[in-house]
């Protein structure tokens, strides 16, 4: 029997994590799925007026929406931030009044947030999320955290996605040969929102100081973010050669970079369960990575890449070297990604997983 199912999200066509994770696994679902849509349709810059106005009228079209639909579960997509904990709350807190069976998924994790606001005011957690019948999250570390404010229902521990275009782009495969055949190029891959807590400034320092024994080496920073332009500006001021900015990326695009480059490169502050670690995985690359969030639950050191230390420039260089000397090594890290990948990050994986949560919760199995 196919349950009539509505999750909550931004626009589909606007970049975005969340988005990425649900296009990846829309094909794949069983169930009668719906959307609906908060915020701006476009990403666009609103005026004051024109923002509250489509504020509270997203409250009001999801309450109308839900009256006149017989949903068997609400899927509210949110993160622990400033912004969408206090937005997706009331969307949960309406889910709630009209009796509809609804899932929490938290895809994001600021710690900072978590313990300066959130933990000081857990009454309003109980009143609003807290009513929710289940909620996913990324890491163990989530997970413990929900539990420790009394959350007592089912929270599921989940992954992210690698979208078809990317898992099958070349089959996961990489060999030796093939990293030393791009004119005796190697190519790092920073594929991520350009912010300073991604460590993108540890990753560029790292790369320079490379240079002069790797002088072919290449830098490939794609995406966009709030410090993109500072970035630019902090390559150009200190003369650091052979970065390219690619800009946001996604379908092929996103799998030609990802297949065209040897090394990726997420060196992380705090995270979540970032989709670019798996997709590098499942194109058959080797990750260097901090130990943080989601991460920690699943990565194995030497064997899917290596940990680097958070904020540590000296440590992520060394790093780049151990896997630069030595293309074995990274020719057997990209065969075992390959296939971890496909085993547990395939589209049709999660879809199934995520479909069998919806299941639980509308049966009301307390068990997970």
């Amino acid at each position: 029997m196919a349950r009539k199912v509505l999750i909550h999200t931004r626009n589909l066509s606007i970049p975005g994590g969340k988005q990425s994770y649900l296009i990846a696994i829309k094909d794949y679902f069983k169930n009668d799925v719906s959307y609906f849509y908060y915020g701006t349709q476009e990403p666009i810059e609103e005026s004051t007026f024109a923002f509250i106005k489509r504020f509270f009228g997203d409250y009001i079209r999801y309450y109308r929406l839900l009256k006149k639909e017989q949903f068997d579960i609400v899927h509210i997509n949110t993160s622990y931030n400033l912004k969408s904990y206090f937005r997706d709350s009331i969307f949960t807190l309406i889910s709630k009044m009209l009796k509809v069976k609804t899932v929490v998924y938290w895809h994001g994790w600021r710690w900072d947030f978590e313990q300066k606001i959130a933990r000081k005011i857990l009454p309003f957690f109980h009143f609003t999320f807290g009513k929710a019948d289940a909620m996913i999250c990324l890491a163990n570390e989530f997970l413990d955290r929900l539990k420790s404010y009394g959350y007592n229902k089912p929270v599921y521990l989940e992954t992210t996605v690698v979208e078809d275009i990317i898992m099958n782009h070349t089959n996961g495969t990489v060999s030796a040969n093939a990293l030393a055949s791009k004119n005796g190029n190697k190519v790092i891959l920073f594929l991520s929102r350009v912010e300073k807590a991604k460590g993108i400034y540890e990753t560029i320092d790292s790369f320079q100081s490379l240079q002069s024994k790797y002088p072919h080496l290449i830098l490939n920073i794609a995406g966009t973010g709030s410090e993109l332009e500072s970035v630019k500006q902090y390559v150009a001021e200190n003369n650091v050669q052979r970065v390219n900015f690619l800009g946001w990326i996604d379908g092929k695009q996103k799998a030609h970079a990802l297949h065209d480059s040897d090394i990726f490169v997420l060196a992380s502050y705090s995270e979540g369960m970032p989709i670019c670690v798996l997709e590098a995985m499942a194109s058959g690359k080797s990750v260097v990575t901090t130990d943080v969030g989601g991460i920690k639950d699943f990565f194995e050191d030497g064997q899917m890449g290596l940990k680097v230390k958070v904020k540590d420039t000296v440590d992520l260089e060394q790093k780049f070297e151990k896997l630069l000397s030595n293309p074995e090594l990274m020719e057997n890290i990209g065969k075992y990604n390959a296939d971890y990948a496909k085993k547990r990050f395939s589209a049709i994986q999660v879809a199934k997983r995520l479909e069998s949560i919806y299941e639980d919760v509308i049966k009301g199995n307390t068990e997970n």
